[in-house]
């Protein structure tokens, strides 16, 4: 089957739309260092997952309800704050657990993590390791 394309006309505009679109996702395992292990709450705890901009701007947040150790996580293009595209540039991650519930707004005896190295959408294994406590 041949298929002729004029520039501009609306198959092509479909066409590259559909090459082009892309969707956010970024994986990996989220573990606690040994000396924060009898700190875990077992119950009635939260973990956020929180891709960052290099401004530091929140785009993306994972919410996991009493999480057991690993953690697989995945962030998505559902997880976008401002949804409907794809975060440009390199992304922080970052971890809070609590037993409050919210996010941003650290309490004495949360735990958090950050990968130590910038990522991009796309990368897979990304390893966050919670080895600090508020």
């Amino acid at each position: 089957m041949r298929l002729a394309l004029r520039a501009g006309g609306p198959v092509l505009a479909v066409v590259l739309a559909l090459g082009c679109a892309r969707e956010f996702r970024v994986s990996g395992t989220i573990t606690v260092a040994a000396h924060l292990q009898s700190k875990v709450p077992r119950t009635n705890s939260v973990l956020f997952v929180v891709a960052k901009n290099a401004g530091g701007v929140p785009v993306a947040v994972r919410r996991v309800v009493n999480p057991q150790f690993p953690v697989d996580y995945e962030l998505r293009s559902e997880d976008l704050i401002v949804p409907g595209g794809e975060p440009a540039g390199p992304l922080i991650l970052e971890v809070e657990m609590n037993t409050h519930g919210n996010v941003g707004a650290p309490v004495k005896g949360d735990l958090r993590g950050a990968h130590p190295d910038k990522v991009f959408s796309g990368e897979r294994g990304v390893h966050i390791v919670i080895d600090r406590e508020i």
